[in-house]
């Protein structure tokens, strides 16, 4: 076998090797959500403080990674819910969506503004960029739900730019974050939505 066959069949063991780790990376998360913990943290979400209330407001969490409510969106299938836990520490989105501690919480007046992981730990927001205008997003506690529309379809910004977590002064809002690209997080992806519909049976 010559010099240059040998050089041709090493480049090309080469790049079956980087397409093997190309592959991996896209498709294995590097660390899921543990299965317990979700089911712990589903048991502990509390109960709404005023079920009257038009809307009714949900009780905070009780600190941080402690579970704030359980989240559903249809979009991603009707088997997808997460429990909400309170804040957007490495260690709490590592357990699930988080609550922006300093944001409304669902119900009250403001900006109610979750953040998940796109990919890894459970994959949460995998689908993020499937999201619509018309889409719903619901939120539970026990004694009340809250759904909001999506009206803002998944736009991208810089890290660096928060104002979409700017609190409104007469509107209920919903804002959710995410990385962008599934599979990086150069940037960020956000939506929109507005509180639409409640209850508190």
């Amino acid at each position: 076998m010559t010099g240059a066959a040998i050089q041709r069949l090493y480049l090309i063991a080469v790049m079956a090797v980087l397409a093997g780790i190309s592959w991996m990376s896209f498709t294995q998360p590097v660390q899921s959500a543990r299965p317990d913990v979700q089911e712990q943290l589903y048991a502990q979400v509390p109960t709404v403080l005023d079920p009257d209330g038009k809307p009714p407001v949900a009780a905070p969490a009780k600190g941080p990674g402690s579970a704030l409510a359980y989240m559903q969106v249809p979009r991603f299938g009707k088997n997808w819910l997460w429990t909400v836990v309170e804040g957007t520490a490495e260690e709490d989105l590592a357990e699930g969506p988080g609550h922006y501690s300093g944001t409304a919480l669902p119900g009250a007046i403001g900006n109610f503004a979750v953040a998940a992981h796109r990919a890894g730990h459970g994959d949460p927001f995998i689908d993020f960029d499937l999201l619509q205008i018309g889409d719903r997003i619901t939120f539970r506690q026990s004694g009340a739900w809250w759904t909001y529309e999506i009206y803002r379809a998944p736009e991208i910004f810089e890290p660096t730019t928060s104002w979409m977590l700017r609190q409104p002064v007469h509107h209920r809002r919903l804002t959710l974050t995410t990385c962008w690209p599934k599979y990086g997080n150069e940037k960020r992806m956000f939506v929109r939505a507005e509180l639409v519909d409640w209850s508190g049976k």
